[in-house]
């Protein structure tokens, strides 16, 4: 395999360094462009075709020029007239007779753009018939025109890559230097034009597989690289993206709204990222280990000596010694789980200053999803041995008002006194077997919240915070593509009950995870003139079952919320119905356009509770058909594990006290929480087999790893 070097770090070494500031000394260096070539010589920097690489290598000498490795000569006055393309001036003439499908039109082909008066059209379709209205394509190129017998009927322009795209990147789970090798073999179709007069039934995906099966050879002969993967947006307010799927395509996810180079440009909106493999095991040819096929049981290797090894060793933190010095840090915590680092580290002040310095690293490469990285991978693992795994997501707070010096906070509310509380928002998701066995911590997700005054109810969905749960969702659908055998469900709680997730769900093809929401809004229905919640009370009663509430803790009164008292556990007779519904779109700009969707929705009702006790009242929104008793009260046992991430905020605040850390910076204190929670979420009830009430209770203080010891005994306990 062809391997793409990169300049900048080939110049980054030391005799190349004093390679190109030997030539800036020299008298026959005189431009830039001389520099340019001088370096390519001496260094044979050509592309795979053989060319000298003057584009990049000019770049790469600005780049390290910013960072004062040298001073290159001043450049030469450049036009400061706009970009100015050559084009007919002159509407295309419109096609003729363009049949109602796709399979009825004569002479259909695409013409590789070569010629100047090609290239004029192709110009003059893009600027006048394109909604972006500009045809500029950025790096190695191609162009087409979609040619047939009643005329022309569209255009298509492929360009480079965008340097940096999370959920793209996050689909291959290439590495930055992987990213950085192989990101010349993906190809970006950044422009697609059917004609507005052209109406013509599968026309798009027909030609986005001509393009498939084309584009490959045609790129390889005109630049000497074949690409491996194609990649393309949608504007999910205008289009469906519906021929993409057509196509076989792959949605991935959506932009951050930025520029290629990663920077925000307030001017660009939020697009879907769809994908499409030209070649098999496209993942694989990039570097990317699959996932392991052989499960990983529940306790294997943790109790040995390298279990640190084994859940942090493979972590990706930009350099192998911030990676062995994570895992000399949670090693020392597991012999000392109940103190601090400093009691760990037995007041070893050169591990402790490693301990810092490894929290307060400037890296961007040090952040959640790289200290969870390798624990992710085996929580898949040990997913893979289970039949079904419910995927819990749910947001905490972490109040940190105390810290008046730490940067970088957001409001989280008001206490008693009306003072306003600021401190960080942790959106975690926990991988959870049918039983309550925890599994391990797929997700966290830390950010400020910001005030919702000025903000606009109507903005688009990528632009709230909770979109976080949207985000989520597509990781759990990207791990159930990881683990087909099992069954991934999704559970969220009332503040994840979002039309936008549910038909995100709808959107995405492939393999994708199932949705279990419990509702809170009562929603119009379609073909029905009642809403949500009356729709299902009046529907037949199916069962009546007993169902454990746990003891509710005491709640002291807010100005925002009333007081709860202490209330000890019982057994709530509950009555269950089950329906399948079809739920209407909010009318809100956003959502209006879209179709409405069908789900399955599970009622659970309390008709006579206790003296001074909440009512039971959940109405579960499923994915998963529901068609009988027996498929009802399974969704009702999924949601009731729901309590399990309740359990774990709480061991992570009272257990592992990550609230006490005193890091003045907010990424900083995110970090010592990534560590901490590994101390948390496997922590269980060793004396039986796991309830969703008694876990985690009774402990005074976790730490790190102290899973670890209540996870041999929970299995033994589960063995016997």
């Amino acid at each position: 395999m062809q391997r793409i070097l990169s300049i900048q770090q080939v110049l980054r070494q030391s005799e190349n360094t004093a390679l190109v500031r030997t030539l800036l000394s020299s008298p026959a260096v005189r431009t830039r462009a001389e520099l340019v070539q001088g370096v390519c010589r001496r260094l044979n920097f050509r592309d795979p075709k053989g060319d000298w690489r003057v584009g990049t290598t000019m770049k790469a000498l600005r780049d390290l020029e910013s960072q004062g490795l040298w001073t290159l000569p001043k450049a030469t006055q450049r036009s400061s007239g706009k970009w100015n393309p050559t084009r007919l001036h002159t509407p295309v003439p419109a096609a003729v007779g363009v049949p109602a499908r796709a399979e009825e039109v004569r002479g259909l082909q695409l013409i590789e753009v070569t010629r100047e008066e090609q290239s004029k059209l192709w110009n003059e379709l893009m600027i006048g018939e394109h909604p972006l209205q500009q045809c500029r394509l950025v790096g190695r190129q191609l162009r087409y025109l979609v040619s047939s017998d009643h005329g022309w009927l569209g255009a298509i322009g492929f360009g480079s890559a965008a340097l940096y795209l999370e959920d793209r990147d996050e689909w291959i789970g290439w590495t930055p230097a992987q990213r950085m090798e192989h990101r010349p073999r993906v190809l970006q179709m950044n422009r697609f034009l059917i004609r507005p007069g052209v109406h013509c039934e599968n026309l798009a995906s027909q030609i986005l597989g001509r393009c498939a099966r084309q584009v490959p050879a045609d790129f390889e002969r005109r630049y000497g690289l074949r690409p491996w993967l194609l990649e393309s947006f949608v504007d999910g307010s205008h289009y469906d993206g519906a021929c993409y799927k057509a196509a076989n395509w792959i949605w991935v996810g959506r932009t951050k709204g930025r520029g290629r180079n990663g920077q925000r440009d307030e001017g660009k909106s939020r697009k879907d990222i769809y994908l499409y493999p030209l070649v098999e095991n496209v993942c694989q040819r990039m570097g990317v280990e699959p996932l392991p096929v052989v499960a990983l049981d529940a306790a294997s290797g943790l109790d040995a000596l390298g279990w640190a090894e084994q859940e942090f060793g493979g972590c990706d933190l930009g350099d192998p010694r911030r990676t062995r010095r994570l895992v000399k840090i949670v090693h020392d915590q597991a012999a000392q789980p109940s103190g601090s680092y400093s009691q760990a580290a037995g007041g070893n002040r050169y591990d402790l200053k490693g301990y810092y310095r490894f929290l307060n690293c400037a890296q961007e490469e040090l952040n959640l999803a790289s200290l969870l990285q390798t624990h992710r991978t085996q929580t898949i693992r040990r997913m893979k041995r289970e039949s079904t795994v419910l995927i819990v997501q749910d947001t905490t707070e972490l109040n940190f008002s105390t810290r008046s010096a730490c940067e970088d906070l957001g409001p989280i509310g008001t206490n008693q006194t009306r003072a306003q509380s600021c401190g960080l928002d942790l959106h975690s998701c926990l991988a959870v077997g049918q039983s309550g066995l925890p599994l391990g911590v797929l997700r966290l997700h830390g950010y400020a919240p910001e005030s919702a005054q000025g903000k606009n109810p109507n903005r688009p969905i990528e632009e709230k915070e909770s979109y976080r749960w949207l985000e989520a969702y597509q990781d759990a659908s990207l791990i159930a593509a990881m683990i087909p055998e099992t069954r991934v469900v999704s559970v969220a709680d009332r503040e994840g009950d979002m039309f936008e997730l549910f038909d995100l769900r709808r959107r995405q093809t492939g393999r994708k995870a199932q949705l279990l929401v419990r509702a809170k809004w009562d929603r119009c229905l379609e073909g029905s003139e009642r809403k949500l919640f009356e729709e299902l009370a009046a529907t037949p009663l199916a069962k009546t079952v007993s169902l454990p509430v746990p003891r509710q803790r005491e709640h002291r009164a807010k100005p925002s919320a009333p007081g709860r008292p202490a209330l000890p556990a019982r057994s709530a007779k509950v009555q269950v119905r089950f329906k399948e519904v079809c739920l209407r779109a909010p009318q809100a700009p956003q959502t209006r356009q879209r179709q409405p969707i069908k789900l399955w929705a599970v009622y659970v009702v309390e008709p006579y509770p206790p003296k001074g006790a909440t009512a039971v009242r959940w109405l579960l929104l499923c994915s998963i058909p529901v068609t009988s008793v027996k498929q009802a009260l399974q969704c009702v046992r999924w949601y009731c594990r729901r309590w399990r991430i309740e359990e774990w905020h709480r061991v992570m605040k009272s257990g592992c006290q990550i609230l006490d850390h005193q890091n003045r910076r907010a990424h900083v204190l995110l970090r010592a929480i990534a560590i901490a929670q590994q101390g948390g979420y496997l922590n269980r009830k060793c004396d039986g087999p796991p309830g969703f009430e008694s876990l985690w209770k009774g402990y005074a203080r976790f730490h790190a790893m102290v899973f670890i010891i209540k996870l041999r005994n929970t299995a033994d306990a589960k063995r016997r």
